[in-house]
Parts: structure tokens; sequence; C-alpha cells
């Protein structure tokens, strides 16, 4: 079941990439970013209410939103604060990077999971796993000095354009830190509080970045311009998170697999750059997104 759940919010994660990309276009990204957060927030508050005011009746449901105690509050708001950090390098990198470039990074992200396992949690790994970290150390290596030619990023300078990949670089890894901290919190703690909780939190403090980072300024960056896809990413979100949780909360779920088969996502978003905004160097980028596979797949079955 686990299995199978994985791949669905493998699914919803890929289309959420491409929603996401429609979104910033020639868009204000701390707005967007905001608003898809306060939407998916907003999915929570009905199931909040639900549950404080007919807890016996929707209580033993999936939906249902229990209270938790104070540690777990903690823990909940280090990992907002960690997928926040996440976020925000990746929306700026996915607003200036081709879609096919972002998905190939965003694969190598069961990569640094067991990289942090074996450095946090003492794991080993074999000579066939090695060799796929190494490929996809060295597919990172060749995107660095890839030239971006693509649409209207080809007005920005090679060292503008090297820094969004850093952005997304820096994305992964505070993303694969999310994951590790992901498998400790749902192993204590219900996985709806855990989800919704984050949503609330994060709506908190995109406020203040909001407030203190784009509104002052907003009269001379680019203008916010409302979408539905905004919306739409948000929801897509929303569902890929519920049904990542819903998977790791089985006893039986392992991390690195629900990890790699969840990265496996990237596959509709490459599918996207190509097919909805015609992005160039295809026959480079799906090499290389190649290699990155056939790392993570070296260490899964190594």
């Amino acid at each position: 079941m686990w299995l199978t759940l994985a791949l669905l919010s493998a699914l919803f994660l890929g289309l959420n990439e491409a929603a996401k990309k429609s979104a910033l276009n020639d868009n204000a990204v701390i707005p967007v970013l905001a608003a898809s957060i306060w939407i998916g927030a907003l999915f929570f508050v009905p199931l909040q209410l639900l549950s404080l005011l007919f807890p016996e009746t929707i209580r033993g449901t999936i939906l249902y939103v229990p209270t938790v105690s104070a540690a777990a509050h903690r823990a909940i708001l280090l990992k907002a604060v960690i997928v926040l950090g996440s976020w925000v390098f990746g929306f700026f990198a996915t607003k200036h990077l081709p879609l096919t470039i972002s998905a190939s990074v965003k694969a190598t992200r069961p990569v640094f999971v067991v990289l942090g396992a074996v450095l946090l949690f003492g794991e080993r790994l074999s000579a066939v796993q090695w060799l796929g970290v190494a490929a996809v150390l060295g597919a990172l290596l060749v995107l660095s000095n890839l030239d971006k030619r693509d649409g209207k990023n080809d007005r920005e300078t090679p060292k503008r354009k090297r820094l969004w990949l850093y952005f997304l670089i820096v994305s992964t890894l505070l993303g694969a830190t999310s994951a590790l901290w992901d498998k400790f919190l749902i192993a204590r703690y219900d996985r709806l509080a855990v989800q919704a909780y984050t949503g609330y939190y994060q709506s908190a403090m995109m406020a203040v970045l909001l407030l203190t980072m784009w509104y002052p300024r907003r009269r001379q960056t680019t203008p916010f311009r409302w979408r539905g896809s905004i919306f739409l990413t948000a929801l897509l979100l929303t569902v890929a998170d519920f049904l990542y949780f819903f998977a790791l909360s089985d006893p039986d779920a392992l991390l690195s697999v629900v990890s790699t088969i969840r990265r496996s996502g990237v596959v509709v978003t490459f599918v996207a750059g190509i097919l909805l905004f015609k992005e160039r160097q295809i026959g480079v980028k799906a090499a290389i997104l190649a290699v990155v596979l056939a790392g993570v797949v070296a260490l899964y079955f190594g």
C-alpha cells in the first residue's frame, strides 16, 4: 500500500512542479510562494474545526487532526523552517531556470537523503551505491557548466544563471534534510497534524517575509499577478504531501525507497518542460537526467 501511495505522490509532485513554473513565469516570487502556502494551509482549517468541534465523530478517520504536545510543536516548527528555506530557494530557481534543468537536479534528492543517513545514522553503502552517488554528483557538475540558453533566460549572464543553479542545489539539500526529519516526526506524531501545523507555521513566516522582503520594494520589482496555476500549485502539493505522509506512517515503509519513488515524479516534470514550455537542449538534459536516474537506481538496488 505504501508503495502505491509513494507512486501517486510522485505523480502529483511532478504535476506540481509544472504548475509552479507556470505560476512563476514573469511573476513575483515571494507573493506566489506566500499565496500557495496560505491556500495550502486553508485546506486544513475545516478539518481542524471538525476535529475540535466533533472529535468523537471524526476521530479514527484519515481526516482527523489531533492536538499535539509542545514538544511536537517545536519539532514541527523546525520542519516548517527547513521546508520554507527549501521552497524560497527552490521557487527563485524554478522561475529563472528551465524546468528540464530543475527536474534533473531535484532527481538527486534521494542521494542526499542516503548520504544524510550515512553521516547521521551510521548506515553503510555498498560499492554499487557509492558508484550511484558518484554518478549523480558528476551529473550535477555537468549541469553546473551547461549553457542554459532557454527562452528569456538568454538575457541573464552565465554567472547569474549559475547562481540560480546553486539556489536549486541548496533547495535540494534542504529538502533532503526535511525528508530525514520527516521520518523522525511521523514515527512519533500524527501525520496529518504534522502536515497541518507545518502549513500554519509557514503561513505566519511567509507573512513576515512578504512584508519585509517584497512589499516595501513591490514597485521596483516584478509585479504580482494572480493566476489559477497558483491555486493548482497549492492543491497538487497538498495532495502529494498528504499521500507522502500517509506512506511514511506505514510501519513497513522505508524512507530511502519512498524518497526514491517520490523523486520519480521528475519524469513528469521533464516532459512538461518539453511539451508546455518548449525548452531547448533536450537531448543533453535528457542524457543528464538518465545518468541521475541510473545513479538513483544503483543506490536503490545496491
